[in-house]
């Protein structure tokens, strides 16, 4: 009987020690170690006015527009952008929340890499011709959820 309650007590403490840190955010993967699903994965769920362009390249430019947006569960601020069509666009994505995020621009095949809450990425691209694209994190749910905006090229 007093084994069965020490048994309870060791579960219901790793139970305890676990939640602490998941909620924490005490477990990150290794930086240097490469993550098959951090690559954004863009696949259209809906129906967004785009344009034909030949993907863009991520060679680092100076001059580029500079923009900054800020991700948590499961929003971006800001949620609209605008930018000029053919211009050089740099935008650092900063993971505000505690699960992992990204941030992907549908029909342009760029993104930035899966995040961890506090840690930053940058894409760069040129800005294709006009159009509104749709901006999301690809992380699982997460568009669902609301996480999406819109990029607005004049």
């Amino acid at each position: 009987m007093r084994t069965k309650y020490v048994g309870i007590i060791i579960v219901g403490l790793l139970v305890v020690v676990g939640g602490y840190f998941l909620l924490r955010g005490g477990y990150q993967a290794p930086a240097s170690a490469p993550d098959p699903t951090s690559a954004p994965t863009v696949a259209p769920k809906e129906t967004e006015k785009q344009t034909e362009t030949s993907p863009p390249t991520q060679a680092p430019v100076t001059g580029a527009a500079e923009i900054s947006v800020n991700g948590t569960e499961f929003s971006f601020s800001p949620a609209s952008l605008n930018v000029k069509a053919g211009e050089r666009v740099k935008i650092t994505f900063r993971n505000k929340g505690r699960a992992p995020h990204n941030l992907v621009i549908e029909g342009l095949e760029v993104g930035t890499k899966t995040i961890g809450g506090g840690q930053a990425d940058v894409v760069e691209f040129t800005a294709p011709s006009l159009g509104t694209y749709t901006f999301f994190c690809s992380v699982p749910g997460h568009r669902a959820s609301g996480m999406k905006g819109s990029l607005k090229v004049q």
